[in-house]
C-alpha cells in the first residue's frame, strides 16, 4: 500500500502568490484564485487562507478559494481546517466531482475525512456569507497502482490467455 503524505500547512507569515510544500515524494502548490482574480495566499500559525488586501482576516471567506495542485494524481483522504464552526460552508471540487463540507458547531480545528476524492487539482471554496477558516493540513496518497496490483493483473491476463488457448485447440 502507498504511504500517505501528510502536509502540515501551518507556520510562516505574510502573503505569497504560491505556497509550495512537499511530503512523501509528492509536491503541492497552493494558489488563491478567487473572486475572478488572483488573491495572495496568506500563511500563519493556523494555516493557509487568502487575502483581498483590504481589512481581511486572511482566512478563506465567502467566494474565496484555494487551489491545490499536486505534482501527481493523488487520493485526497483528509483535510484539516482551523477556525471551523457551524457557519462555515465549503465546496471541495475536482475534475471527478465535488463535495460540500459543513462546519461542526464550535470554533475548532477539525479533520474532514474524505473518500473517492482523486485528482491532481482541487479547489476549496467558501460558499457562505459568514464562512471564514484556514486550511492547516491535509493527507494525500499517490493514486498509482501498486506493484502487487500489476502482478495480480498480469496473473489474470495469463489466466485469460490460457483459457482462450485451451478453447482454440
Amino acid at each position: 500500500m502507498a504511504q500517505a503524505a501528510d502536509f502540515n500547512l501551518t507556520g510562516g507569515s505574510g502573503t505569497t502568490a504560491t505556497a509550495t510544500f512537499a511530503s512523501g515524494g509528492i509536491g503541492l502548490n497552493v494558489t488563491g484564485p478567487s473572486l475572478g482574480g488572483s488573491l495572495d495566499v496568506t500563511r500563519s500559525s493556523d494555516g493557509l487562507g487568502v487575502s483581498t488586501g483590504l481589512a481581511d482576516l486572511g482566512g478563506i471567506g465567502n467566494n474565496e478559494s484555494l487551489t491545490l495542485t499536486f505534482s501527481q494524481a493523488v487520493n485526497l483522504s483528509s483535510l484539516k481546517v482551523a477556525g471551523w464552526d457551524s457557519v462555515d460552508r465549503v465546496t471541495l471540487s475536482w475534475a471527478g466531482g465535488s463535495r460540500n463540507l459543513v462546519g461542526d458547531g464550535i470554533v475548532s480545528t477539525d479533520t474532514e475525512t474524505l473518500s473517492g476524492v482523486v485528482g491532481t487539482v482541487f479547489k476549496l471554496q467558501g460558499t457562505s456569507a459568514l464562512t471564514t477558516f484556514r486550511l492547516n493540513g491535509l493527507t494525500a496518497v499517490a493514486a498509482v497502482p501498486e506493484p502487487s496490483t500489476y502482478a495480480l493483473m498480469g496473473l489474470g491476463l495469463v489466466g485469460i490467455a490460457a483459457v482462450r488457448r485451451r478453447r482454440v485447440r
